[in-house]
């Protein structure tokens, strides 16, 4: 005898029919349900992680030099250099009219002070090839708590750039006076100067 071509279903739809007429799939939701408690139960978290990356500023002053030049004669040829480094992941700069700034930034894991290290003993090592109108460089170790959580920008059609720093300065003094916060910097605008004729 064969089977009727009614009675013979593929084996998706007898699948489809278990889980639709049977417990099974209320079954697997609490199991599924058992199996994240416990995950989450044993999996091991950190509330605050300590990552260790390695970071540097290198700050440098070009009196006279446009940031074409800047970039050209001193930031990219630092880079380069800087990219020789054992354990340095990324190198980049940023170049303004008369000063640039190159940041080295090392492998997570990396030990702090020997990238440090390495960092002072490259540019020490390669001091015949500053070019003669730097006129000076700073090494700047960064912390991971030294990114900055929140940037304001003033702006505005009605007045300048010299009283919009001198508004953002008075913001600044405003925001240190709250409670937890760090570091704060103004950056930008032209800032207050005085000419000797």
């Amino acid at each position: 005898m064969s089977e009727s071509p009614t009675t013979r279903q593929p084996w998706t739809s007898r699948v489809v029919e278990v889980f639709l007429r049977g417990n099974l799939s209320a079954m697997l939701v609490v199991i599924a349900l058992i199996a994240g408690v416990v995950a989450l139960l044993v999996t091991p978290r950190e509330e605050e992680p300590q990552i260790v990356v390695p970071l540097a500023d290198v700050l440098i002053s070009v009196p006279g030099a446009s940031a074409e030049e800047v970039e050209r004669q001193v930031a990219t040829r630092l880079e380069k250099l800087l990219y020789q480094i054992d354990g340095v992941e990324y190198v980049y700069s940023m170049s303004r009219a008369n000063e640039a700034v190159v940041t080295v930034r090392f492998y997570v894991g990396e030990d702090r002070e020997d990238s440090l290290v390495k960092l002072y003993n490259k540019i020490s090592m390669n001091l015949d090839a500053v070019p003669p109108q730097v006129a000076g460089w700073v090494v700047k170790p960064i912390e991971i708590d030294d990114v900055p959580i929140v940037a304001i920008t003033l702006w505005s059609e009605r007045y300048d750039d010299f009283a919009l720093r001198r508004m953002a300065e008075e913001l600044e003094l405003r925001l240190q006076d709250v409670p937890g916060t760090g570091r704060t910097e103004v950056i930008g605008g032209r800032a207050r100067q005085v000419r000797v004729l």
